[in-house]
């Protein structure tokens, strides 16, 4: 189990490094050897040498667990040069929403998958539980799947800051603004943020409850990241570091579906609905600084959460993890 808790360290490392960056460029400009991108480089380097003994001596993994997160390492390393390139090109980009950041998105998310896998099989003996490992790897899933809205979550504040010129950026980041909204929010449509959030998360709940069998693991995993979030944003505010709006009312869709206890279509309404309502409460109250939020984003964000549980109960039971036998 050292071997898989290492792995924990390692993809922490990189959370902790990419909550950092995305904090610090709301500060300062891009550069390429921050403090942020060690930490996160860390992560990177010890799950690599992780993968390495693997490949040496085949103990703690299937062939196929290996070969996914070697997959993600090496789109990850093709989208390091290109992210260079594109800044390059296009000079210094405020969003997260990037095409070469994407690169990096899917290829963390496969390295995750991969790690997990492995760890599902490793322990094919026990039955997964919130209280065990999976719960943090569902909660990594998580991170990374969200991460684009980082922006968005950063930007709220950050504007607010701005607007009422109590803003903690550089002299070189305002000078660099010339659209604050625009580009304090990246530049992405005010709507993507409620529904890219309950499509990813709803996706991630349905599919862990369907591969791991216990419902309470995309629970734990959610209340596991908005913890970690809670404490980033308590350290930034300490060191008068960018903080960001931390996404509290995801954790309604996994709770819906464990209040239900099952993944059907009433369970995926109610926790998008109880979702959108209580965002939309907090940012119309101004009880917190929220992203921007309008009522008619509700309707899509009900549909997702409908047709999410839907879609995962029409696919055929093959595809999901069939046998815990290891290979």
């Amino acid at each position: 189990m050292k071997y898989y808790r290492l792995w924990v360290i390692a993809f922490l490392l990189k959370f902790i490094g990419s909550a950092w960056d995305a904090s610090y460029h709301f500060k300062y400009l891009f550069e390429e050897y921050s403090i942020p991108h060690i930490v996160n480089t860390m992560g990177f380097a010890l799950g690599g040498i992780l993968l390495y003994k693997e490949w040496r001596h085949s103990t703690y993994m299937d062939a196929f667990s290996r070969n996914l997160i070697t997959i993600g390492y090496g789109l990850f390393l093709i989208g390091i040069p290109l992210d260079f390139t594109y800044h390059i090109a296009y000079g210094i980009d405020l969003t997260t929403w990037s095409p070469t950041h994407f690169i990096y998105y899917i290829a963390t998310d496969i390295m995750i998958f991969g790690v997990w896998r492995g760890f599902y099989l490793f322990t094919w003996h026990t039955v997964p539980t919130w209280k065990s490992m999976h719960t943090w790897f569902a909660m990594f899933l998580l991170e990374c799947f969200l991460f684009p809205n980082m922006q968005q979550e950063n930007g709220a504040i950050s504007y607010y800051q701005y607007i009422h010129g109590k803003s903690i950026a550089s002299k070189e980041i305002l000078e660099l603004i010339s659209d604050p909204a625009s580009q304090i929010f990246g530049g992405i449509p005010e709507y993507v943020y409620p529904i890219y959030s309950v499509l990813m998360v709803g996706i991630l709940t349905v599919v862990t409850i369907r591969i791991c069998r216990d419902i309470s693991i995309p629970f734990m995993g959610a209340v596991l990241y908005i913890s970690l979030r809670f404490i980033g944003k308590a350290i930034f505010a300490a060191v008068e570091y960018p903080t960001s709006y931390v996404p509290i009312t995801i954790i309604l869709i996994p709770l819906a579906f464990l209040l239900f206890g099952r993944t059907n279509w009433l369970a995926g309404l109610i926790g998008s609905l109880a979702y959108f309502l209580s965002l939309y409460a907090i940012h119309k109250f101004g009880i917190l600084i929220t992203p921007p939020l309008k009522l008619w984003e509700l309707v899509p964000v009900l549909l997702i959460g409908i047709l999410v549980p839907v879609i995962n109960s029409i696919i055929k039971p093959q595809l999901a993890l069939k046998s815990k036998q290891p290979a």
